[in-house]
């Protein structure tokens, strides 16, 4: 029996980026960069964002049958269950970099790698409120490791993300909007 989905908005306020994955993204440590830019690449990207998220706890053998057998053997080891989650920063981040690109690469750049960065912020966030309480692994993305990109539309299939997020899928698998993260969060069987 496929489990309910559940459904969340994260506000602006909840969503913070660690240091460490700003700098990454933006690469180079943010005092380096001109505070005023920054801050207003990062108040345009909230102003713009719509933070959704979709999520459902799966039987991985039933629900998840394609996925590789090394994956489930290695990352997943011992895990019967998982959440499949999705999370999306919405089309006006995408509307605001597509403007800032034709405008700024410099405030483009910046403002994609802080997008990135919140996106990630958000995934967290859903992360920490999905295990709550339970062992979980850290997450796993498709597209990375031995997870293959290929899964995305069973993923977004079973989040029903089209109807409840807006996330689309190009024929090259890549989503839509572009600041949209899928996962796969095992559950660690306690006995």
């Amino acid at each position: 029996m496929t489990a309910p989905l559940l459904l969340g908005r994260l506000s602006r306020e909840e969503l913070t980026p660690r240091p460490a994955e700003l700098r990454a993204r933006l690469q180079c440590p943010p005092g380096r960069l001109p505070p005023a830019l920054l801050a207003r690449c990062e108040g345009a990207l909230r102003e713009a964002l719509d933070c959704r998220w979709a999520a459902r706890r799966v039987c991985l053998a039933e629900e998840l049958p394609a996925l590789p057998p090394d994956f489930l053997a290695g990352q997943l080891k011992g895990c019967r269950h998982a959440f499949v989650l999705a999370v999306t920063l919405g089309h006006g981040v995408d509307r605001l970099l597509a403007r800032l690109s034709l405008l700024s690469q410099t405030e483009y750049l910046l403002a994609d790698g802080i997008a990135s960065a919140l996106a990630e912020a958000a995934c967290g966030e859903v992360d920490a409120r999905l295990s709550a309480g339970l062992s979980c692994l850290p997450r796993f993305s498709p597209g990375y490791g031995a997870l293959p990109l290929s899964l995305q539309p069973s993923l977004l299939s079973l989040l029903d993300a089209g109807r409840q997020l807006g996330i689309t899928l190009s024929s090259s698998l890549l989503m839509s909007p572009s600041k949209s993260i899928t996962a796969i969060l095992g559950i660690r069987e306690l006995h």
